[in-house]
């Protein structure tokens, strides 16, 4: 398949140009437009089984159900973009394993597989889900973005505020802590902040939902 992005880093879509019999899944409602011939299916977001989907759905905050997108008789296209203003990158895995939060998984080919990694409590802390998705394969998948996406080299230890990651690579470890002291934990507006070990990539955005949300809140008439 073909992918070309366009609109970035603010309004990011991605146009995918299918060969005849090839196809891409992606998260419900990510559907831009397509063309007339190339079909649609439905289907729960993991092979194995039904809990398998039911943990992705409830527990790693990915949708229920995907949509893949199949070009027949000839090639076609399918235009695609996240839900929030932002940037779409392409990775293209060869037999490696990323962990993507879960609301940073556009789209991918088929052949790569879908599963959930429990973060544990920590995940109660970091105010993000308590899973990420494990994707894994070989072939072309989609992060999004809420604001840009700047790739990382990380090689030793890394500090990245939670709501800014996106996906990391699996040869990576990671710690969630207080940012600072209890000072600027409570009054630096920085929080809580996840602490990566080892050498691989992180993809984060820069900006986050949590911070959107509370400044909306901040800006909201008082109720009367």
């Amino acid at each position: 398949m073909k992918i070309d992005i366009k609109f970035k880093p603010s309004f990011a879509q991605a146009t995918v140009t299918l060969d005849d019999g090839e196809g891409i899944k992606s998260e419900s409602g990510a559907m831009v437009a397509k063309s007339d011939n190339v079909s649609i299916e439905t289907h729960k977001a993991q092979k194995g089984g039904l809990f398998k989907s039911i943990k992705s759905a409830l527990l790693g905050g990915e949708s229920f159900w995907m949509n893949t997108f199949t070009a027949n008789n000839g090639s076609g296209e399918v235009k695609l973009a996240p839900t929030l203003p932002g940037d779409i990158a392409q990775v293209d895995l060869a037999n490696q394993t990323l962990f993507v939060q879960s609301t940073g998984f556009l789209a991918s080919t088929p052949a790569i597989e879908m599963d959930t990694k429990f973060q544990g409590l920590k995940g109660f802390f970091s105010g993000e889900s308590l899973f990420f998705l494990k994707l894994s394969g070989t072939g072309p998948l989609l992060l999004s973005s809420f604001g840009g996406i700047d790739v990382m080299d990380v090689d030793g230890t890394f500090i990245i505020d939670t709501g800014h990651v996106v996906a990391f690579e699996d040869s990576l470890n990671y710690e969630v802590t207080k940012f600072g002291g209890w000072k600027s934990f409570f009054l630096g507006g920085e929080g809580i902040v996840a602490k990566f070990k080892g050498n691989g990539k992180v993809w984060i955005q820069t900006r986050n939902v949590p911070g959107l949300g509370k400044w909306l809140r901040s800006n909201l008439p008082p109720k009367r």
